[in-house]
This record gives C-alpha cells, sequence and structure tokens, in this order.
C-alpha cells in the first residue's frame, strides 16, 4: 500500500491537475506518476517512536521511553505519517501529523479492515466507525471539542434512530460526573456475595502495560472475597500505543535513574481522586482500603502509603522501589495499624531485590506491619503472586 502524508497527497492532486489535459495524462503516466511520490515520500515512523510534550508529538529515534541524559530530544513536533503494528506485524493504526498535531488517524482489525478513522481541520473534528463492508456505522462532529451532530446507520446503508448500547452507557457516565472531574480509567471485579461491608484492593499496573490484559487474563485470579479494582495510569507510553504509564523516567549509563516528579505527584493525586469517586459510583461499603501496584504502579502505591497512610488500611509492593522524593509523616502513629506486603522476584533483573528488602526497613522504622516475600520468579506478576496476594488479603478479614 502506498502511504502519502496530506502534503504529499494534494501536491500529487495539484501536480495531476496541471497534467491532466498534457501528453503525460496516460494511465502509464500516472502510474509513473504515483511510484515517483512513493519513492520520495518519507518513510512512517513507528508510533514507538512518537511522544508527547505539552501537547505536541515530537520523534525520538530512540524509544520514546529512552529520554535519558546524554539523548538529545527534538526542539521540532513532528510533521509526517505514523504506523502501529499488531503484534503479529500486521498495521494496526496510521496516523498523519502536522507541527506536532495528530490531524488524521485510522485503525484497522489484523485482516486490514477499516474500524475508525479521525480527521481533524482547525477547531473541527469528524469521527466515523465503519461496518467491515465499508458502510458508515456511526459518525460524529465536534467543534471545539462538543459535539454538534450525529449519525447512525445499519448495515445496509439505511438510517439508525436508536442510540448505540455505548452510546446510552456515556450519556449515563456525563449525567453521573456532570461537569465534575473523573476518575481514571478502571475495570472492577466484585465479590459474588454481596457483604455488608467488603476489603477493596485498589491496583496499578508497570510501565507499558493497559486494562486488555488485566480485563481479559488477570482480574479473574483475584479473589472473589474482596473487590478489585485496576487503575488505568494517565500518560500513554506513545502516540496510539494503548501502552500507559503513571510517569516519565530519565534512564542514564552514567548517573542514576530520575523520575518526572511532576508526573508522579499528579497521578498520585489521580489515584486518591479516584478511589473515593468509584467507591461512590460503584456504591461500595469499604471495610479495608488497600493500594497495590506491580513495578512502577508499585512505586505510586509505596508514595501514597508513606504521604498519606491514613486514608487506607494497607499497600502491596511487587517488583518495585521506592519514589524518589516523598514526604513521610513525622510521627510514627500515623503508620500504627498499616499493614504491607512486599513481593519480589528473586531472578528479577529489572529492578533489583535489594529494593524490596530497602521498602520493608523503610516501613518498619515508620512502625507498620510489614511481611515480606521473595518468589521464585523474575519481573513478572505470574499467578503465584495473586495467591500470595489473596492469602495476604485474607488475613485477619
Amino acid at each position: 500500500m502506498i502511504l502519502l502524508n496530506e502534503n504529499e497527497y494534494y501536491k500529487l492532486l495539484t501536480t495531476y491537475s496541471l497534467m491532466k489535459n498534457s501528453l503525460l495524462s496516460s494511465p502509464i503516466s500516472i502510474i509513473l506518476l504515483l511510484f515517483v511520490f512513493a519513492c520520495s515520500g518519507s518513510k512512517p515512523v513507528d508510533v514507538t517512536h512518537l511522544f508527547e510534550r505539552e501537547g505536541l508529538t515530537y520523534y525520538n529515534k530512540h524509544h520514546s521511553f529512552f529520554k535519558g541524559k546524554g539523548v538529545k530530544m527534538p526542539d521540532t513536533p513532528f510533521s509526517g505519517d505514523a504506523i502501529k503494528y499488531w503484534p503479529t506485524g500486521e498495521v494496526e493504526a496510521k496516523g498523519i501529523f502536522k507541527n506536532g498535531i495528530l490531524v488524521k488517524s485510522s485503525y484497522l482489525s489484523m485482516d486490514g479492515t477499516l474500524l475508525e478513522s479521525t480527521e481533524k481541520k482547525g477547531d473541527t473534528t469528524i469521527y466515523i466507525e465503519w461496518y467491515s463492508t465499508g458502510q458508515k456505522k456511526f459518525e460524529s462532529k465536534k467543534v471545539e471539542g462538543k459535539v454538534v451532530s450525529t449519525n447512525r446507520w445499519h448495515e445496509d446503508g439505511k438510517i439508525r434512530k436508536d442510540l448505540y448500547d455505548w452510546e446510552e452507557e456515556s450519556i449515563k457516565e456525563d449525567n453521573y460526573y456532570s461537569d465534575s472531574r473523573r476518575p481514571l480509567n478502571y475495570i472492577i471485579k466484585k465479590p459474588k456475595e454481596n457483604f455488608e461491608k467488603q476489603d477493596v484492593l485498589f491496583f496499578m499496573h508497570g510501565n507499558g502495560a493497559n486494562l486488555w490484559k488485566y480485563e481479559n487474563y488477570l482480574i479473574n485470579q483475584f479473589s472473589d472475597n474482596y473487590v478489585t479494582v485496576i487503575l488505568q495510569a494517565p500518560y500513554e507510553v506513545s502516540l496510539m500505543s494503548n501502552k500507559w504509564t503513571w510517569f516519565d523516567f530519565h534512564i542514564s549509563f552514567f548517573s542514576d535513574t530520575t523520575f518526572n516528579e511532576e508526573q508522579v505527584n499528579t497521578s498520585c493525586e489521580s489515584i486518591l481522586f479516584s478511589v473515593n469517586k468509584i467507591i461512590e459510583k460503584e456504591k461500595i461499603n469499604p471495610k479495608r482500603i488497600f493500594i497495590g501496584g506491580q513495578s512502577q504502579g508499585g512505586v505510586m502505591a509505596c508514595k501514597i502509603a508513606l504521604e498519606h497512610p491514613n486514608v487506607i488500611d494497607g499497600f502491596i509492593a511487587h517488583n518495585t522501589l521506592l519514589p524518589i522524593i516523598y514526604k513521610a509523616k513525622t510521627n510514627k502513629s500515623d503508620y500504627s495499624t498499616l499493614r504491607g506486603l512486599v513481593i519480589n522476584g528473586e531472578y528479577d533483573k529489572t529492578i533489583d531485590p535489594v529494593n524490596s528488602k530497602h521498602i520493608a526497613n523503610t516501613f518498619l522504622k515508620l512502625g507498620a506491619d510489614i511481611e515480606k516475600k521473595e518468589l521464585k520468579m523474575g519481573h513478572e506478576f505470574p499467578k503465584l503472586s495473586r495467591d500470595v496476594i489473596n492469602e495476604w488479603m485474607a488475613q485477619n478479614n
């Protein structure tokens, strides 16, 4: 497939218009013309090399998560084509950027069928969903972020009058939250038995993960004896990647790794806000509230436990390390009822297991009740870990 960015596309149309009455307007000439533009056009960049900064997208020849000292970051917003691939190699998404703004995008199924497309012109954004036949399914028009029109179709092309289920759900969400701030995206699993009061575990994934894996594989391995809420991080690792991070970090071969402290603090505030909002919205009557996380999510769990011990009953730190900057309470009584489970993998090559000892010792000195486990695993979150968590959560239930 020939990919032309928007500038090349309009240039092609202009050139063709000038040539259409000339001797070169034969079909062979048009094919040659397309070939020339295809060869001269820039190759689409992989979305893993794109990152956002202050609302604009930039290109990094290194992967977007590698922003260490000694790596010069670009000053010019990205313009050109971007592409994302399914794990099996097929094209999943394509986008066109102008001066750091995504102006066109399309998402495809593994067989190449167009699923969604978006086009932005000035303050107007057109979003379209497609049937596999190529017939439009849904179209919305937004001006300055507000929906001004929507249209729906049946697969045979006839106008559909009824709202789709997801639209009705979205309206309920809008009515519930009104103009107030919304919580982080999440998935939830409630106990089969409706206890009067229930323990709640808010768990946070590691860098580059998303809710899909937890929803399809992991959440059902958490016990039915408590409510499990998986929170999704607020920052996308790279545009259109559907990989999420709690904060940006800088890796350096010459000095210590550093965290984006502004994002760490913003994520912390978002988590605390989401805990209250989700409990309210889901009508949960919490007996005890726990915060936990794997890897980068564990950093966030530790920060909340260190700085806000009075709003939770316990925390879980899995294959992780302490936040670089935190403000612990000066009064040990604030930690006297706090429980903590610290887990590390014996073969973890990503985060040195010594960090788990440091976490445990830090909280023990503050007066918290800490249980530490070292499991025969690497930097992963296997069923064995979830079994240990389930057992620990059941204590003193």
